[in-house]
């Protein structure tokens, strides 16, 4: 089943820098909301007073259905991200792209199914910090983000609750990139790489997907580098 109402089927990168930027989601943003939003619930004096309509809890479940939603290769090297010794294990499930010349590897594609539902929840946790950080929030959220920002800043550094902010949105950026003709082209790829298959170890794209891959690692790398022409410029050089 490819798409339902409560699923969509969406093509992700095996990129650790998106990865990287997916796994800092949780950690230390939703995780920390989930712990003040659980307390509060608890009646727990000691907290943050954030909006009330912001449910920490469930937004940190509806980034772990997602992070579930992930096939096999990328739960791994999303789990190995930053890791001192990763588990260099090869995944169930993983292939290799290669462009038409069945030489050049390209970053490998896969069809997930996710529920954009949890999409729309953790995206509106994001509209809620934007607000924050340009001060149009009355609760403790701007606190709550410079606080968490100073605690994960790297030694030295002052903590930047803006670029926290702007991290969490490139990580669920690639989640809502245009589903443009390219993308149904690089699905039907693929296909043989999506949930329930068993993909064969090499995938060798044709002339015309080859186009479309490389229409889609472009909107890619705009949407994991944000706005830096040079996050730009590396991102979509490691990615051609």
């Amino acid at each position: 089943m490819t798409e339902t109402p409560a699923r969509r089927r969406v093509l992700l990168p095996d990129d650790e820098d998106w990865l990287a930027l997916f796994m800092n989601m949780e950690e230390p943003l939703l995780l920390q909301l989930a712990l003040n939003t659980r307390a509060v619930r608890d009646g727990e004096e000691d907290v943050w007073q954030l909006p009330a309509d912001l449910d920490g809890a469930a937004a940190h479940d509806a980034w772990g259905r997602l992070f579930q939603a992930l096939p096999a290769p990328l739960r791994h090297t999303a789990t190995n991200t930053n890791r001192s010794v990763p588990n260099d294990a090869r995944p169930p499930g993983q292939y290799i792209l290669y462009a038409p010349d069945g030489r050049w590897e390209h970053t490998p594609l896969y069809p997930a199914d996710i529920d954009p539902r949890d999409v729309d929840t953790v995206a509106a946790v994001l509209a809620h910090f934007r607000r924050a950080v340009e001060g149009h929030d009355d609760t403790q959220l701007a606190d709550f983000l410079e606080q968490l920002a100073d605690d994960w800043a790297e030694p030295g550094r002052n903590g930047d609750p803006e670029k926290l902010v702007n991290d969490f949105a490139r990580g669920l950026a690639v989640l809502h990139l245009d589903r443009q003709p390219d993308t149904k082209v690089l699905l039907t790829a693929v296909a043989a790489a999506g949930p329930g298959q068993e993909p064969p170890e090499r995938i060798v794209l044709t002339p015309a997907q080859e186009d479309a891959y490389q229409r889609f690692a472009t909107r890619l790398s705009s949407a994991v580098a944000g706005t830096t022409a040079h996050d730009y410029t590396l991102h979509r050089f490691a990615n051609d």
